[in-house]
């Protein structure tokens, strides 16, 4: 709604906008990829402001044949992942911000079980403990494909999706096949293989092996994930108009 909102204030009165808008950002796993070491990068990117970011690593691609491994990893260590009260120092995740996102994420989870994605860990309700405040379980879903609503729409929450891939290629395929590209994230061992594709990504930012924020270096998305840039001398020029002056000098 406010983006809309943002679009027509603008259209009315001839002002340049920039919008940044949804994501269903992948997380690329590479094969070999120690999956103890990067999973902190994979639960991070998605519980992130409990799920709530448009940036949230939402879809998972693991190899195929590393699957139940990583599987493993993942359930023992979202185990780990602390629900509550966001002021309390050992909390991981806090509560959704309404009762209405809350109850959209429980949809979503019902959703990914009609649809046949296997659930590894999470669920409906509330996690264990937390009987009021609209808390959200640390939820993954596996056995997952592209095609799924939970693979292609925001959920913004706490909901991860694995979906298992052939190889480099099909990884790549997958992770562009999306209405969205604000964000993704390559994890593996190779600095050469991790570039070659991140440069094959579709999406505004592409981090390899790292979270960090750059405030100097532009950020936006392409597609359905937004218009224009923000940060650094691109978030300026979009907003600036250049002048041309053209002269001549008559000979005498």
């Amino acid at each position: 709604m406010y983006p809309l909102l943002e679009v027509k204030t603008g259209a009315n009165t001839m002002k340049r906008v920039t919008l940044e808008l949804g994501g269903k950002s992948p997380t690329v796993v590479l094969d070999d990829a120690d999956f103890q070491a990067v999973m902190p990068l994979v639960l991070h990117a998605e519980f992130l402001n409990s799920g709530q970011a448009c940036v949230a690593g939402t879809r998972i691609l693991v190899p195929r044949g590393r699957l139940a491994e990583f599987e493993r990893v993942a359930e023992q260590a979202v185990s780990q992942i602390q629900p509550g009260d966001p002021r309390n120092a050992d909390t991981d995740i806090g509560p959704m911000v309404s009762q209405k996102q809350w109850e959209r994420v429980q949809r979503y989870i019902r959703t990914g079980q009609e649809e046949g994605a296997r659930l590894l860990a999470g669920g409906e309700g509330r996690p264990e403990g937390l009987h009021v405040g609209w808390f959200v379980k640390p939820t993954i879903f596996t056995d997952a494909h592209n095609r799924m609503r939970i693979a292609r729409e925001e959920t913004f929450g706490p909901v991860l999706t694995i979906i298992p891939y052939d190889d480099d290629a099909d990884a790549i395929s997958i992770a562009n096949d999306t209405d969205y590209g604000l964000s993704a994230l390559v994890l593996g061992k190779s600095s050469e293989r991790c570039l070659n594709i991140a440069r094959q990504i579709d999406s505004g930012r592409v981090l390899i092996n790292t979270l960090a924020h750059e405030p100097r270096v532009p950020f936006g998305g392409f597609k359905h994930s937004g218009l224009g840039r923000e940060m650094g001398k691109w978030g300026m020029s979009a907003y600036l108009e250049p002048k041309t002056l053209i002269t001549y000098d008559l000979l005498t």
